[in-house]
């Protein structure tokens, strides 16, 4: 994607940028990095003073900048495309999601797959091997059942919902389950790469599952061994 692409989808969010002075200057960007692991053809960002020598020394082909004059010369004399915002953080969270490509299987029912008679699978659904369906479960459209997960008697999963391994489905579930699935090292309240958080609202990449019980309140997670 061509770094003129990207500010036409950041819109009025993206008007200070290098491409003004230099149109020509207009990199192939092929991804995004943390600023201390970017290469050629990524973007990333700077926040504040602290990260601010990192715009000498990076290998991005493109950076989103604080409101900083000299940060903005000292990238456009390395070659660097920038942008200048008040809020580089949650600009570069909108360009994460310009390039994130979530795994999704292709849409099959595996022959190893136990499903009831009675289950209600809707299209373009993935079960994967050794996954059991029981009775009077539906499953809605785009789901994902990745392998051996179980699905308990008369539990209703929503359209494009993912189940993982080792998720516990009760009878008589809410109709419109969610899952929260978290992987090996998570921490659970802390921001993740592309999270980025404000008073009354989150933006954040990727896939947020919830497993919630009737009501937001109640909900829970259970280690494994």
């Amino acid at each position: 994607m061509k770094f003129s692409e990207i500010l036409r989808q950041f819109g009025d969010a993206a008007t200070n940028h290098s491409l003004t002075s230099n149109p020509d200057q207009d990199p192939e960007i092929t991804g995004v990095a943390a600023i201390d692991e970017a290469s050629n053809g990524t973007i990333s960002y700077v926040e504040g003073a602290k990260f601010g020598s990192f715009v000498g020394k990076t290998n991005a082909s493109a950076l989103i900048l604080p409101q900083d004059e000299k940060l903005q010369m000292v990238a456009q004399e390395r070659g660097i495309v920038w942008i200048a915002s008040s809020e580089p953080r949650l600009l570069f969270a909108k360009a994460i999601a310009l390039f994130y490509q979530p795994y999704r299987p292709t849409p099959e029912i595996h022959p190893t797959a136990v499903i009831h008679s009675t289950a209600k699978v809707g299209s373009d659904v993935y079960i994967g091997p050794h996954a059991v369906i029981q009775q009077g479960v539906e499953i809605g459209n785009g789901a994902i059942i990745h392998p051996n997960v179980v699905v308990y008697p008369d539990a209703k999963i929503g359209d494009r919902n993912h189940l993982t391994r080792q998720l516990y489905h009760p009878r008589n579930a809410p109709a419109s389950v969610q899952i929260v699935s978290f992987t090996v090292g998570a921490v659970i309240g802390a921001e993740g790469f592309g999270c980025c958080s404000y008073p009354d609202w989150l933006v954040q990449n990727g896939t947020i599952w919830l497993h919630s019980l009737r009501r937001w309140g109640r909900s829970w997670l259970q280690q494994w061994d």
